[in-house]
C-alpha cells in the first residue's frame, strides 16, 4: 500500500469515527477539508471496499425508491483499533517530493526564459492556493478544534514559505539571466 493509499485510509476511517457516512458524504467532507484532501469517489470507495473486506467497516444498503441505493458506511470496533494503532505510528519521514521540485531537477532542459515562465506559474497557483487556504480561516476558526486549527495553519505557513522560498529563486534566476544577456551584448562585435 502507497504512502497515498495510507493517507485515504485514515481520512476515511477518522471521518467514520464520527459516525456512518456514505462515500458521497466522505468525498463532502474532504473537499470542505481540501487543504489536505484532494480525494475523488474513485478513490474513495476502492479503499471502502478493502476495509469492508478488512473488517474495519461494515456496509448497510439502503434501499431509495427511484433513486441508487445508498451504502453507509460504519466503522467496526476493529476498525476503531485499527484507526488509533494508524495515528500513532511511527512517524513517516516528510515526502519532499513536490511535483514542482521533481521537474525543477529536469529545468536544465529548459531556456532559462522557459525555466523563469515555470517559476512564475508555480508561484502564481501557490497564491492561488493561499488565497482559498486563507479564505477558510473564519470557518476554520469557528468549526474546527484546536488539532484542526493547528493542521489549518501549518499548511497556510509552509505554502506562504514555499511562495517566500520560489520568489526569491525566481529573482536569483531572473538577475543572473539579465547579467548574461549584456554580457553577451558586450561580447557581440558590432557589424
Amino acid at each position: 500500500m502507497g504512502i497515498q493509499d495510507l493517507r485515504n485510509e485514515r481520512m476515511i476511517l477518522g471521518f467514520l469515527m464520527s459516525g456512518p457516512k456514505t462515500g458521497y458524504r466522505l468525498r463532502t467532507i474532504a473537499r470542505r477539508m481540501a487543504l489536505f484532501y484532494n480525494v475523488t469517489l474513485n478513490k474513495i470507495y476502492p479503499v471502502l471496499r478493502r476495509l469492508e473486506r478488512e473488517g474495519f467497516v461494515s456496509k448497510e444498503v439502503i434501499l431509495q425508491q427511484g433513486r441508487p441505493n445508498q451504502h453507509l458506511y460504519s466503522l467496526t470496533a476493529e476498525g476503531r483499533k485499527h484507526f488509533l494503532k494508524l495515528l500513532t505510528c511511527t512517524p513517516v519521514p516528510f515526502d519532499y517530493s513536490f511535483d514542482f521540485l521533481t521537474r525543477v531537477f529536469f529545468f536544465r532542459f529548459l531556456t532559462p526564459d522557459r525555466a523563469l515562465e515555470q517559476f512564475a506559474a508555480e508561484i502564481e497557483s501557490l497564491e492561488s492556493q493561499l488565497q482559498e487556504l486563507k479564505g477558510m480561516r473564519e470557518r476554520v476558526e469557528t468549526q474546527a478544534d484546536p488539532n484542526g486549527r493547528f493542521a489549518y495553519e501549518t499548511a497556510v505557513q509552509v505554502v506562504s514559505f514555499l511562495i517566500e522560498w520560489y520568489r526569491k529563486e525566481w529573482e536569483k534566476r531572473r538577475r543572473e539571466r539579465t547579467t548574461t544577456d549584456e554580457a553577451e551584448q558586450v561580447r557581440k562585435p558590432e557589424v
